[in-house]
């Protein structure tokens, strides 16, 4: 893969770089937010990470620049704080997924492969329940009609909430959907992205119920009215 990394921290550009080409990968450099934004959208990567203490540009500003563009390069955020404030809102602007810095290479490199992966994935299937409409295929997710912006990973678990409606969704069944397999996930991290994907499906409207209901101790069921 075809993979850029933007980080003005030198040595864990270069650590980074190193782990990525072991692993048989290209790479590219940058060191600054209004260089990697112009990166980005020039050249055809396959993924993309992105530290969010950045010279020039911080990272929230890239992902809104490049996001703007129609860029959708699977961006992997680096952060070295765990906050879930700031996480929230790289999902929002539309980041893939996190990884807090200090972080292990080998969970560096699935992160990346999996967040690839799920861009190339190709679906032809319509889902609607009540309001909400999932398109498979185009990766259009829509309620009253009006389109909405989710990232990859909130896609991925909405749509087998969706396939499963009506059924309790387990969590183990949501990481696998949203990581795949053999990737370490912390044990909140898909409670924030349940309550990101919460904030954009349920916010449109007062008069609309809640969709996803959360089961406690097994997982979560996206509810048919």
């Amino acid at each position: 893969m075809k993979v850029l990394v933007i980080e003005d921290d030198v040595r864990i550009a270069e650590l980074v770089e190193r782990a990525l080409k072991e692993d048989g990968h290209h790479v590219t450099l940058s060191h600054d937010g209004r260089a990697g934004v112009s990166q980005l959208l020039a050249g055809q990567f396959d993924a993309a990470l992105l530290d969010i203490l950045l010279p020039g540009i911080d990272g929230f500003e890239v992902l809104r620049k490049v996001r703007a563009q129609h860029c959708m390069t699977p961006v992997l955020v680096l952060t070295a704080v765990d906050a879930v404030p700031k996480i929230l809102k790289a999902f929002d602007l539309g980041a893939d997924d996190y990884l807090v810095k200090p972080f292990i290479l080998e969970i560096l490199l699935a992160r990346v492969a999996a967040i690839a992966r799920r861009a190339t994935k190709v679906g032809s299937t319509i889902i609607r329940v009540g309001s909400v409409t999932l398109d498979q295929g185009r990766r259009i997710v829509s309620r009253h009609g009006r389109e909405m912006s989710l990232t990859r990973k909130q896609f991925e678990l909405l749509n087998i909430l969706m396939e499963r409606r009506g059924l309790i969704t387990s969590r183990d069944q949501l990481i696998e959907a949203g990581w795949g397999g053999g990737v370490e996930v912390k044990e909140n991290t898909l409670e924030v992205y349940i309550h990101g994907l919460r904030s954009k499906l349920e916010g449109l409207s007062d008069q609309d119920p809640p969709l996803i209901r959360t089961v406690h101790g097994t997982g979560y069921m996206f509810e048919v009215s």
